[in-house]
């Protein structure tokens, strides 16, 4: 089962994946212009030409483990700026002798299971880009463009703000579970450190 949480772990860290790749490495200090009409890549465009430096997410899910269903929530930040960086809690309830089992991430940096040493591992996930534009929706009062990748039977959406560019929520779905992500502030934590043990 310990395996499952880390695989939970890497799935989360890939959907998060999806919003730092997308969101490259650009220092614009104003949203640039979108083509019309609009596209996976100019989805993308908008979210590389945005003045987002961080973005503080709350994630709320489920893992499959069969035949169990196990609750997952946690929070952490997307860092974008001044260089791409993850930081993410994950709770997962196990319903076993291991409680709620506590996952921290620093993609930097390493992981750290419980109160554990942290581990350091090279990611073996690959980058994503968005592949598909599905359309214009709503999503807290805000108009948004939802964008999608497929990538070995594993469905990433992101909703991206029209305003401004920012990403408003991320999700991930496959047999394995389905987590969403939703931002409710930006540019407001502060940068992302290498964990000490």
């Amino acid at each position: 089962m310990q395996n499952q949480f880390r695989h939970t772990l890497a799935t989360a860290v890939t959907l998060v994946a999806l919003a730092t790749t997308a969101c490259g490495s650009s220092s614009a200090d104003t949203p640039g212009p979108i083509p019309s009409p609009v596209t996976a890549g100019s989805v993308r465009a908008a979210i590389d030409s945005s003045t987002m430096k961080s973005g503080h997410f709350k994630l709320k899910g489920t893992m499959i483990k069969q035949p169990g269903y196990y609750p997952v929530s946690g929070s952490g930040v997307l860092q974008r700026l001044p260089r791409e960086a993850l930081q993410m809690t994950l709770l997962i309830q196990t319903y076993g002798p291991q409680g709620v089992l506590r996952i921290q991430s620093v993609t930097v940096a390493g992981t750290r299971v419980g109160s554990g040493r942290w581990t350091s591992k090279a990611s073996t996930d690959s980058m994503l880009t968005l592949s598909s534009y599905v359309g214009e929706e709503t999503v807290a009062g805000s108009a948004v463009w939802h964008a999608r990748s497929l990538v070995t039977g594993t469905t990433y959406d992101i909703w991206v703000r029209e305003s401004d560019g920012y990403p408003v929520q991320l999700g991930l779905s496959s047999a394995t579970g389905g987590f969403t992500l939703t931002f409710d502030y930006y540019n407001k934590s502060s940068a992302i450190a290498r964990p000490t043990n």
